[in-house]
């Protein structure tokens, strides 16, 4: 490393929540891996398609939903034995150890979750206990895709800084499902149609709002920054719903809401679906120096911004409560510079949070081996380096 850019790794001692141990069963191209962790950042380097992904994929799978590749749940067994698949680790949370396992048997329709070996109904126990959330290279698109993608990345960071963020969420689309279902229908019911409106409205309001408090910490935290490694993003969360919220107060706004899902019904009646609501909101990201849309900026200033953003809310998290959670990074480092690379591990040892990489080039982590745990991936197998 050039010598301008060498860093002085102290570290202030820090209670984090950790991964201390992971065991995969028949999972993709894993028929049966396990190894144990110290809680360090954590590089895994090997060739591409020898699994790294795959084991990212499986922890991303501790916490709500379908992991960090949005994989049907039942594509996720290994082509050898498809006899389902299972993931358990032992996690350290607040000082306490955990053990938590997911897993598909072969013909449920569902996955299964157990802590401390005894079963929960569904994913939505576990951000209350741990938490992760994860950087993929599909993820460098964020700022060209739809609108959806967006969402739902802030709402990944919402999750973890306001743990009841997903289960407004998933009730509000339930109520939305059961609203669309029924405008195919045809069947004109205005006083079923009037509850369930007033029940998305009052889903609505708290996702806003933990939408634009998000928002605005982390927009605090940025324009703190004097780091000039980074693109300097600038967040602003735009939607029917989060406008409203900006203007009024939440009861009004949530009147407002049922007013509108209700002079609706005719436009929404002919399109078959929900055409306005919180489900149609949208994270916009400028770069404020240059003044300019995310989606205008070169390929390598999005990636930086987006990066910016995973590092500011790690900060704001660790600010803000005693848990710190778990960052996957896939193949992010090695499309870094020098500088930029060096900056990112530092502010990842300075976090306290434990994140695992993982990357082709065991050149780029050798020199953070005193800090880093390093593990080479080959033939199925783990080897601490």
């Amino acid at each position: 490393m050039n010598q301008n850019h060498q860093i002085n790794y102290t570290k202030e001692e820090k209670s984090f929540d950790s991964i201390r141990s992971l065991k995969l069963t028949n999972f993709r191209s894993h028929e049966n891996l396990s190894f144990l962790l110290s809680g360090k950042p954590l590089s895994i380097v090997g060739q591409n398609a020898v699994g790294k992904t795959n084991i990212l994929e499986a922890i991303s799978l501790l916490s709500p939903g379908r992991g960090l590749r949005n994989s049907n749940l039942n594509d996720l067994s290994n082509t050898k034995n498809m006899n389902g698949w299972g993931v358990k680790a032992k996690i350290i949370s607040n000082n306490e150890t955990i053990d938590i396992s997911t897993g598909m048997r072969e013909g449920s329709t569902g996955r299964e979750v157990k802590i401390n070996e005894k079963k929960v109904s569904g994913s939505s126990h576990l951000p209350k206990i741990f938490s992760l959330y994860w950087l993929t290279p599909s993820m460098d698109q964020i700022f060209l895709e739809s609108p959806s993608y967006r969402r739902r990345f802030i709402d990944r960071l919402c999750s973890i800084y306001k743990h009841n963020h997903i289960s407004h969420i998933r009730q509000y689309e339930r109520l939305m499902r059961e609203r669309n279902q029924f405008l195919k229908s045809n069947i004109q019911d205005e006083k079923w149609l009037d509850k369930i409106e007033y029940q998305m409205a009052r889903e609505s309001i708290p996702i806003a709002i933990n939408r634009i408090d998000l928002v605005d910490e982390l927009n605090k935290l940025l324009d703190c920054s004097v780091d000039s490694v980074w693109p300097k993003a600038s967040l602003k969360i735009n939607g029917l719903v989060e406008n409203l919220i900006s203007s009024w107060n939440p009861e009004k706004a949530e009147k407002e809401v049922s007013i509108i899902l209700r002079r609706n019904r005719g436009k929404d009646f002919l399109s078959k679906r929900t055409n306005e609501g919180i489900h149609r909101g949208d994270l916009e990201v400028f770069e404020k120096n240059k003044n300019i849309a995310a989606y205008k900026s070169s390929t390598g200033e999005q990636k930086g911004l987006l990066l910016s953003i995973i590092i500011t809310h790690l900060e704001l998290v660790s600010n803000k409560t005693s848990r710190y959670p778990v960052l996957l990074l896939d193949e992010v480092v090695a499309h870094l510079d020098e500088v930029r690379r060096a900056s990112l591990f530092k502010k990842i040892f300075d976090s306290g949070a434990q994140v695992i990489m993982t990357g082709t080039d065991l050149t780029l982590f050798d020199e953070f081996k005193n800090i880093f745990d390093i593990f080479i991936l080959n033939m199925g197998k783990l080897k601490e380096v």
